[in-house]
């Protein structure tokens, strides 16, 4: 009987044993959060935060070439075409023309007299004045502003004529080098880096914002 007995605890002990390496299986086994503790390694999990800066340079932006003659500006939608393959381009004219406010002398008789008024100007302390070369009707007048708004060249020639010079005018002029427009598509990294390249060797060009615009009110003409 005794022997029995202590047959039956030697082998209660080893089936405990056995149960508690897991031989047999867990109680868990086969749960929820038994096969979540298989699947997912908690020291392996991070968080990925967005970084704003690289969201900055991926992020689609727009921006508009501007300043140059509609020829220039075709021959230099050529050039980016083939210069920046990852940019879209597209030449756009303008609907709205937009003006300039010339302030100017009339044109001299010759070119005698052009240089004497040059050198009027001169002893008056205008030195940003310039002669007119080329062949039209502006041949031989004097130029000393253009402005991109009527105040601003009201003001100057205001000013040049408490200096003295009397014959000074302001006259509005369309704006032929803002006809055509060169829209810009991409990344604004990229954009930002590479336009201000493409228009290095246009003196005349400039950079916008597609949408802002520079348009203004067409004023009645002072001729």
């Amino acid at each position: 009987m005794w022997r029995l007995i202590l047959l039956l605890l030697v082998l209660a002990n080893l089936l405990f044993f056995v149960w508690a390496q897991g031989w047999l299986g867990t109680r868990d086994e086969g749960r929820e959060p038994q096969r979540l503790s298989q699947q997912i390694e908690p020291e392996k999990l991070q968080t990925t935060i967005a970084d704003p800066k690289l969201a900055d340079q991926t992020a689609e932006s727009c921006r508009l070439v501007r300043g140059l003659a509609p020829s220039d500006m075709q021959r230099l939608l050529l050039l980016a075409q083939e210069k920046f393959p990852n940019l879209r381009f597209a030449l756009k004219n303008r609907e709205t023309p937009s003006y300039l406010y010339w302030v100017f002398i009339p044109p001299q008789p010759n070119k005698f007299m052009a240089d004497r008024k040059l050198f009027e100007l001169k002893s008056l302390a205008v030195t940003n004045a310039a002669m007119i070369q080329d062949e039209g009707q502006d041949k031989y007048a004097i130029s000393l502003g253009l402005f991109e708004t009527e105040q601003l060249a009201s003001v100057y020639l205001q000013d040049l004529q408490k200096r003295g010079v009397k014959s000074a005018k302001l006259q509005t002029r369309e704006n032929l080098l803002d006809k055509a427009q060169l829209e810009a598509r991409g990344p604004a990294e990229i954009l930002a880096r590479q336009l201000p390249e493409l228009i290095g060797g246009q003196p005349s060009a400039s950079l916008g914002d597609c949408g802002a615009g520079r348009e203004l009110t067409i004023p009645a003409r002072h001729d």
